[in-house]
Parts: structure tokens; C-alpha cells; sequence
């Protein structure tokens, strides 16, 4: 199958502004240096207007519709978020941000490199030359036309924000004041068809096979499938579902199962619009399954405009049927293992492995979930036979290895594994290979958070679990997230925002222990000692016969900063005991 290519279309939504990138579709302002410029929100929603609609005026009433849409404020507002915009990328001048007298503001970025290889030459603009011509304004930018026509092309289907003034208003202010990502998706749960209620774990794994697919392309937002099974047997509007989340697209289906042939209806919709954009039906042998995924997502590039993730000729074997089984009970064992973090999903997901992988020694599903469970059961202390599950994990792992090195499953296999090894290093490696070949995936910044973490690079570790937040704010690690960050928190001293995580965390998901503890130290050293006490007490009722000499095991670290933040934590609880 042919893939459609625009030139350089990861550039066309990033503005180059002094040094500054500002990048549309991930709704992000970066400093020469690459890290997050200080914008406060209203000014980024400033700032995005107008570098959505590029070049030209965006009118003083437009942005305060669109910047504070339910919210009745003066110009002063918008005034502050102009200079707070200008202050940030020095543009003491005004030479990047204008105002244009009695009508508002045009952001006017540098021009693409491309510009270069015309000499210089200066491509005249119609709309721009007829602002000058009413305004007297005369501006250094030069025209776009290579870009432009390529952008215009993409915004024709995709239904992007980079559109003249005169046809702003087409543009619905959810999409430019909320700030979504251009380039953003979530799959709903796949609907069992008429008459398969019983097969909603294979709607479930077939749901999570397309998300991990999808997940794969570079500079695309896709929700954790997590978040997404929020939505399970739900009647919901797409466009309500893209407004709470914050993406662009919705892709939702159906699929029935009828002895060894599965049948998939498939849309995606547009989230501001509700228009269905593409449509797939799919009848296909379940041998065949995992090559259909592929090919679904070649469609999906190709209504996306844009080359992204591996070729769709990158095909998969049938399988036999007894590999078409086996791939059944993992699948089975994979959507309960994701439905919630606990003892009794684990080993009953366990269960399901192991039966897939005696089937099929070969199954990769079946082999990582076989790895996965272990590790994390003995992370969490759920398995009663430590060493015995560790070596379990270990062998489903080296067999995972030598079928499939760098797979998605295997190298989240790998990194559970490498995390109950207490190697952080390792585990940082891990997950860079993770970003680098599935950065919407959030379970790749799950685990470089966790990781730097350990290493004593707080910051850096916040940073990555909020866009593991972003990714999936429904998730079902939601709770793990927080109680990450809240240990980043408390490692420098800042005990209000870790309480506030670390509660975040044990309502979420009470079975992990150590978050209650870390919710009681930090409320403790935040100088609320009767609260801590409540919490104490309320942990003991719930985790009776907890020793708090076993924190060193589940939490181990060598880093010195991270140590005596643990060592702080145990302190601060026992302090609290008669």
C-alpha cells in the first residue's frame, strides 16, 4: 500500500519565533534550549490564537472570546497576556507580536528555512500587502508558499486552526482555547456486536492492540487506553468525549466474533465538527487479526495526511490455530491486568497467561503478560513466593527476547523487570528506548519518571509523569502517577504539594501502602499533625501488620537525596506513634 507524505509535515505547526519554537500541535511554547517557556496558561491560549492564524490580524474581541469563553474580562487581561508573551521571547521590539492599531494583534514568526533557497526573495502576500496598504504597517515577513500550500492542504481535511482571518469563525473556540493538540486521538472502547455481550474482553484487547498501534506515531497525542475505558458502554457524543479530553479525534467501532471470522465496523470523527472523516469494514479470518490492525492504521494515515510509524506492507503472518487461542487468553488476561492495579486482577490475569503461553510457548502477548504480572506482583508484595515469580518473569522475558527484541511488550517487559532490580540507570535506558520509538505511550513516561525518581532528578521526574497524566488522565496508574510525583514533591521540601498528590494517590487506589505513609509524613512536616494522625490511623485499619523496617525493600534507591527523603518519610510516621 502507498503512504501519502507532505514534506517535512512535522514542521509545518512549529513557528519559529526568535529562537523560540512555538509547536501548535502539541500546544507548547520551548526556549532555544528546548525546555517549557514560562507562559501562564491564558497567555499560551494567547499565543496559540494567534500563531494558529499566523500573519494575520486576530481581532481584540476574537481573542477574548476565544481565550476566555465563559469569562467576561477587559482588555487589560489580554493586554497582560501580550506582554507576559512578549517579555518571555524578548521581543522588546514588537518585531514578532504587533499590534496593529484599532484592530488587534498578528504574530508574525520567522520564515521556514525553506525561504533560504529563494535568495531571499520576498513572495508577496495579498492579505498582508492589503494590511499594509490600510494600516501603513510594513512587516519583515516574508511569504510562506511552499508551507502554506501544503498546511492549507492538510487543514482542508484535518479541519485545522491555520486559517486566514476571514474564516476564524469556522474555527470552534474549544479548538483554539483549550488548546488541542491538532494531531490528536482517542479510541473508545469497540463495542461487542448484536448478540456477543460475552465478548467484551476481546473488544477490550482488540480496543488496546489499535491504541498500542497508534501509539507508535511520532508528534501524535493518543489517550491511554486507560482513560479511554472510562467509556466503556457508554452512549456518549464524540464531541463531548473530544472536549473532555482534549483531542481532535474520536475513533469508535464495533466488533463481533463468529468462530474463527471477526467482523469490525470502524469511524473517526471529528471532534469539533462531529463529521465522520473515515470508515472502515472490516471482515477478516482471526488468524489475519493482527495484520488488519496494521492496516487500519495505514488508513488512518493516510486520512491524516501524513507519514507516520512503520509501512503498512510490514505484514503478520497468519497464525494457527492454536496460536489464534493462545493469543485469546492473553488477550482475555490482558484486558483484565488493565482494568485496575490489585492482587485479585493480577492473579487472575496471571492465570490467563499462563495458559496462553502452554498453548503457544511462542505468544508474545502471552509471554510479556506472563513477565509483566510477576514483576509487578512482586513490586507490589502481592505474590507470596518472591523468588520463585522473579524467576518466572526472568524466563518469560529471555524468551520474549529472542522472538521479538524491541517490541512494545517486550521492552515494557524488560522495563518492569529492570524496576524490580532496583537498576535505575538501566531502567532510564529502557525507557529511553521506549520514548524513542513510542512517545504517545504513557507507560514510557511512566517509567523514565520512576527512574529519575530514584536517580535524585526531581524535577525532570515531575515532568514525565505529568505528561504520562496528559497522555492518560483516566488510567488506571493515574494513582501510582501522583503518588510519583508526590514523592518528587517531598524529596525538596515542598510538603503541601505532596500531600496533595499523595491523597490524590490512596483515594485512587488504597491497596498501595507506602502512599498512605507518604501522606501522613507530609502532612506531618506541613505542621498538620492531627490530620496526619487521622490518616495514620486510618492506614493501620486498613493495612494491619505493615513494617515499616520493609520501606528500604519496597523503595530502593542508593541516590543520598532520595535515601534521606525516605529515611524522613519512616521518621516522620514513627514520630506520630504512642
Amino acid at each position: 500500500m502507498d503512504r501519502i507524505v507532505i514534506p517535512d509535515a512535522a514542521e509545518l505547526t512549529r513557528l519559529q519565533l526568535g529562537g523560540f519554537v512555538l509547536d501548535l500541535a502539541r500546544a507548547e511554547l520551548r526556549s532555544p534550549d528546548g525546555q517549557l517557556a514560562a507562559l501562564r496558561r491564558q497567555a499560551l491560549q494567547v499565543l496559540l490564537v494567534l500563531g494558529a492564524n499566523a500573519g494575520h490580524v486576530v481581532g481584540k474581541d476574537e481573542l477574548l472570546h476565544r481565550v476566555w469563553p465563559k469569562v467576561v474580562v477587559g482588555e487589560d487581561s489580554l493586554a497582560q497576556a501580550i506582554a507576559e508573551i512578549r517579555r518571555v521571547l524578548d521581543d522588546r521590539e514588537h518585531h514578532q507580536v504587533r499590534t496593529v492599531a484599532r484592530r488587534g494583534y498578528m504574530l508574525v514568526p520567522a520564515p521556514p528555512a525553506g525561504d533560504a533557497a529563494t535568495g531571499g526573495a520576498a513572495v508577496p502576500d495579498q492579505h498582508a500587502s492589503a494590511t499594509v496598504a490600510r494600516t501603513g504597517l510594513h512587516t519583515r515577513r516574508r511569504r510562506w508558499v511552499g508551507p502554506a500550500l501544503a498546511l492549507g492542504a492538510a487543514a482542508a481535511v484535518l479541519g485545522i486552526a491555520f486559517a486566514p482571518r476571514g474564516a476564524i469563525d469556522a474555527v470552534p473556540v474549544e479548538t483554539v482555547a483549550g488548546a488541542v493538540p491538532v494531531r490528536s486521538l482517542v479510541v473508545l472502547p469497540f463495542e461487542p456486536g448484536p448478540g456477543a455481550t460475552d465478548q467484551g474482553w476481546f473488544a477490550d484487547a482488540l480496543t488496546g492492540d489499535l491504541t498500542s498501534a497508534l501509539g507508535r506515531w511520532p508528534d501524535v497525542l493518543v489517550i491511554g487506553r486507560g482513560t479511554a475505558s472510562r467509556y466503556r458502554g457508554k452512549d456518549v457524543d464524540p464531541r463531548d468525549v473530544a472536549r473532555e479530553l482534549g483531542v481532535r479525534y474520536v475513533i469508535r467501532g464495533s466488533v463481533r466474533r463468529d468462530g474463527d471470522r471477526v467482523r469490525l465496523d470502524l469511524a473517526m470523527v471529528d471532534g469539533q465538527t462531529g463529521a465522520q472523516r473515515w470508515a472502515e469494514q472490516i471482515d477478516v479470518e482471526r488468524a489475519r487479526l493482527a495484520q488488519s490492525i496494521d492496516e487500519i492504521r495505514g488508513g488512518l494515515a493516510r486520512t491524516l495526511l501524513v507519514e507516520l510509524g512503520r509501512s503498512v506492507g510490514q505484514q503478520i503472518e497468519r497464525m494457527r490455530p492454536e496460536q489464534a487461542d493462545a493469543d485469546d487468553l492473553a488477550m482475555h488476561g490482558t484486558a483484565i491486568f488493565l482494568r485496575s492495579l490489585g492482587p485479585e486482577n493480577f492473579a487472575e490475569a496471571g492465570r490467563l497467561f499462563e495458559q496462553a503461553v502452554a498453548r503457544d510457548p511462542n505468544s508474545i502477548r502471552g509471554l510479556a503478560g506472563l513477565s509483566l504480572v510477576n514483576s509487578m506482583g512482586v513490586l507490589f508484595n502481592w505474590l507470596p513466593d518472591r523468588d520463585a515469580a522473579v524467576r518466572r518473569s526472568e524466563q518469560a522475558l529471555a524468551r520474549l527476547e529472542s522472538l521479538d527484541a524491541n517490541g512494545h511488550l517486550t521492552l515494557l517487559a524488560r522495563a518492569a523487570l529492570v524496576n524490580l532490580h532496583a537498576d535505575w540507570e538501566g531502567l532510564l535506558t529502557v525507557a529511553g528506548t521506549l520514548l524513542e520509538h513510542f512517545p504517545a505511550d504513557a507507560s514510557s513516561h511512566h517509567h523514565r519518571c520512576s527512574a529519575l525518581l530514584r536517580l535524585g532528578r526531581f524535577d525532570d521526574s515531575i515532568r514525565s509523569c505529568e505528561r504520562a497524566l496528559r497522555i492518560s488522565p483516566r488510567d488506571s496508574r493515574v494513582a501510582i502517577w501522583h503518588g510519583l510525583i508526590g514523592m518528587d514533591h517531598f524529596m525538596q521540601g515542598r510538603y503541601a504539594l505532596a500531600a496533595s498528590h499523595a491523597r490524590h494517590t490512596v483515594t485512587g487506589n488504597p491497596k498501595l501502602p507506602f502512599y498512605w505513609l507518604l501522606l501522613v509524613a507530609s502532612l506531618a512536616r506541613d505542621g498538620r499533625h492531627d490530620e496526619a494522625r487521622k490518616v495514620l490511623a486510618d492506614f493501620d485499619a486498613r493495612h494491619a501488620g505493615f513494617d515499616l523496617s520493609g520501606v528500604p525493600v519496597l523503595w530502593p534507591a542508593t541516590h543520598p537525596a532520595f535515601v534521606t527523603g525516605r529515611d524522613l518519610i519512616v521518621a516522620a510516621v514513627q514520630g506520630l506513634r504512642p
